[in-house]
């Protein structure tokens, strides 16, 4: 336990045990192979045959995200898309002769025309406002040789972004600029736009036939993929898995047992003499905070606040926890308070030692009456609250970081002086209004928590079961022929995954599921089960609430789709087709909406707004057909049934306007312009990495 404590109190001891196990297993691998290792060993990928290091991309991790707490999946995604990009824009940039030199770099960094990197990693989380102070701070101690080297490290890694995001920036704008909409264009636009129709329709969902009533060909469906060949046309290869999920849920038993083990601790939770101690001796918690009724979901509130001080209440379920609560206080708690307050800000202990003897100082001279405190925060403040005195206004429950918001909507007294540290620094504070609208009552809590979570005994009994599946099903057709004796045996199938995803759709993200990707893409053929058990975590509560048995079910290479890889898609769009044909049938010549809606217990909804310029619609989706249709029809028409994407529709013409208003084109012109413009950053660099030579090996390291 002592280990592991000073591991959390100091994660670059983590940091540095990771990279040295790594530099291990890369000796391992050296040694094993009978000599150095090639660069290839540790190529992460290429773009038009510039390498990414392995190596430089762990770094360049570290540096970036070292103290992050981002997923660790997401961060790599980020990274590599920014190496990927780098390169791209590099190569274009270097053809046209565009660079960044030293004076911009610096106007982009501490200047007039501050880099939206810059602005992101340095704005007050308070104001939203670029925090200046600490710039020329930064600014000094790069001038002087004197920033530290962890910080000049990622000073450099910034400025790299830095200059790539505006190389990309001026890319762009010479993109933009040779961007043309001609007149007849922008007129067409207006009128498709300008001709909205009011149109009411039905909508019958395919399931209105079952599966059973339709059948298909293997003709049919390659006829289809024919007919649809860019569909399911891929530039990457995809695979996807079924799997059984052997969830893990508390039993009664299990909650019966968390139940009386916190209802024991009611009597001496009631008697005890020093609350905080048995508090913290039963890892229950409490805080300076006065929770109104809202703070808990359960009904149990109202019993609560109906209780004097001292009382105990519980064990009650609020959010998948047991509880006990002890009244500690109870006082009205204020709607909104006004407070002004001077920051020196501060970011270690070192700093917020010296900067609390400068508040102390401060709050002497205000409580001697020697000095303004408008005076000091001009003279002291450090944030933008400076130049006003201080002030921050009213502000609601909750707005400001907890510690703040428990001084001044709990503690202080308006006029007085006060000390705080947050996560910004160490704040003298005083409270000058307060607003009193609700009058409702807050509590001051001592809380014992129980998570109603599996015992371990369920957990491994899970786990068996997911073993005994694994051991006794190597394949996905035993498994599916188990599903057929058992009704408790639920084969799902993921959506189509890539080499380096790291989510699965209802399956989530995490290491997990990158494990099983991993195993998926290793796979020669489909239709083998996985050896491994894959378990879930709970991060939350810590414990494991699933655990997956995998097979892999489709590979789709890349390119053109074939029959089989296509398969299940295939089989679904051709079904549904051929359920809308018969559903069409049945409608025939019948154009009665109420009539239609009443035999297939649907409704008739409307549309006000449908136009050509617009294929996706609130509450429908997106149905080219459908809008193309309806175009089409006079006012007052009904269409013939029509089989879209999401169903069946049958759709009436209400209401159209007979002419169009003439559009002002100029005005017109520079608006649509501007909408695509808003597009180019996004469609020019994918646009790049279509036409790049990419090959990336990510999957072969994480």
């Amino acid at each position: 336990m002592g280990l592991m404590n000073t591991i959390r109190k100091n994660p670059i001891i983590l940091l540095v045990s990771i990279g040295l196990a790594m530099a291990g297993f890369i000796l391992m691998d050296m040694m094993s192979s009978g000599g150095p290792a090639s660069a290839n060993q540790f190529t992460l990928g290429k773009v038009n045959g510039q390498r990414i290091d392995w190596q430089v991309f762990s770094d360049t991790e570290a540096r970036l995200f070292g103290n992050s707490g981002a997923d660790v999946f997401q961060r790599k995604q980020q990274l590599w898309d920014y190496f990927v990009e780098k390169i791209l824009i590099d190569d274009i940039s270097k053809d046209l002769g565009l660079g960044v030199g030293k004076e911009e770099l610096i106007d982009l960094e501490f200047g007039t025309n501050l880099s939206p990197i810059i602005q992101r990693n340095f704005m007050d989380p308070n104001t939203r406002q670029v925090d200046r102070q600490q710039l020329n701070s930064l600014r000094q101690a790069i001038d002087g040789d004197q920033l530290p080297p962890d910080l000049r490290v990622f000073w450099a890694e910034q400025e790299k972004e830095i200059i790539k995001d505006r190389l990309q920036t001026k890319l762009v704008a010479m993109v933009s600029k040779g961007m043309y909409l001609p007149t007849w264009q922008a007129e067409m636009m207006n009128k498709d736009r300008a001709t909205q129709s009011e149109v009411a329709y039905v909508r019958i969902p395919f399931d209105a036939v079952a599966d059973s009533d339709v059948t298909f060909t293997d003709d049919e469906l390659a006829t289809y993929l024919k007919q649809n060949k860019a569909k399911f046309y891929q530039d990457e290869e995809s695979r996807a898995i079924s799997f059984v999920s052997y969830d893990v849920k508390p039993t009664s038993e299990d909650s019966a047992t968390l139940y009386k083990g916190l209802a024991e601790l009611v009597t001496p939770f009631q008697e005890a003499e020093n609350d905080t101690l048995f508090i913290e001796n039963n890892y229950g918690f409490m805080d300076d905070a006065f929770y109104q009724d809202d703070f808990f979901t359960s009904p149990e509130a109202d019993t609560l606040f109906s209780m004097s001080t001292g009382s105990v209440y519980g064990p009650f379920v609020e959010n998948g926890q047991y509880l006990v609560v002890k009244i500690m206080d109870r006082m009205i708690v204020p709607d909104s308070i006004k407070s002004r307050h001077i920051l020196i800000q501060a970011k270690d202990a070192a700093a917020i030692e010296q900067a609390q003897i400068t508040i102390d100082s401060l709050k002497g001279l205000l409580e001697a009456g020697v000095a303004s405190f408008d005076t000091l925060a001009l003279q002291y403040g450090q944030d933008a609250t400076r130049a006003t005195g201080g002030d921050l206004g009213f502000t609601g429950q909750g707005q400001m970081v907890k510690p703040f918001n428990d001084l001044i909507f709990y503690k202080a007294t308006p006029g007085k002086y006060y000390t705080v540290t947050t996560q910004f620094g160490v704040h003298l504070v005083q409270v000058t209004d307060r607003k009193y609208i609700k009058n409702k009552v807050g509590l001051k809590m001592g809380i014992l928590n129980e998570a109603i979570i599996p015992s371990e005994i369920t957990q491994k009994r899970a786990y068996q079961k997911a073993l005994e599946a694994v051991s006794k099903y190597r394949d996905i057709a035993s498994l599916e022929q188990a599903a057929t004796e058992d009704k408790d045996l639920v084969i799902e199938t993921s959506s189509p995954f890539r080499a380096n995803d790291f989510s699965m759709g209802i399956l989530g993200q995490g290491s997990s599921i990158r494990d099983v990707i991993r195993w998926a893409f290793k796979q020669k053929e489909v239709g083998g089960i996985s050896p491994e058990v894959y378990a879930f975590e709970d991060e939350t509560a810590g414990y494991t609430n699933k655990y997956l048995v995998a097979g892999l079910a489709n590979i789709r290479p890349e390119g053109d789709a074939t029959l089989e890889s296509a398969r299940t898609e295939l089989e679904l769009l051709v079904r549904n087709q051929a359920k809308g044909k018969k559903i069409a049938e049945q409608i025939g010549s019948q154009t009665d909406l109420d009539a239609i809606a009443a035999k297939y217990s649907s409704v008739v909804d409307t549309a006000k707004t449908m136009s050509f310029a617009n294929s996706f619609l609130t509450g429908i989706g997106n149905e080219p057909k459908l809008i193309g249709t309806v175009v089409t029809l006079q006012a007052g028409s009904t269409s013939a049934p029509i089989i879209g994407k999401n169903g069946v529709y049958v759709a009436k013409v209400l209401n159209r306007p007979s002419e169009v208003p003439p559009a002002n084109v100029a005005l017109m012109r520079q608006s649509l312009k501007m909408q695509k413009s808003s597009s180019i950053s996004y469609r020019f660099v994918e646009a790049l990495r279509k036409d790049a030579k990419m090959e990336d090996n990510r999957s072969n390291f994480f």
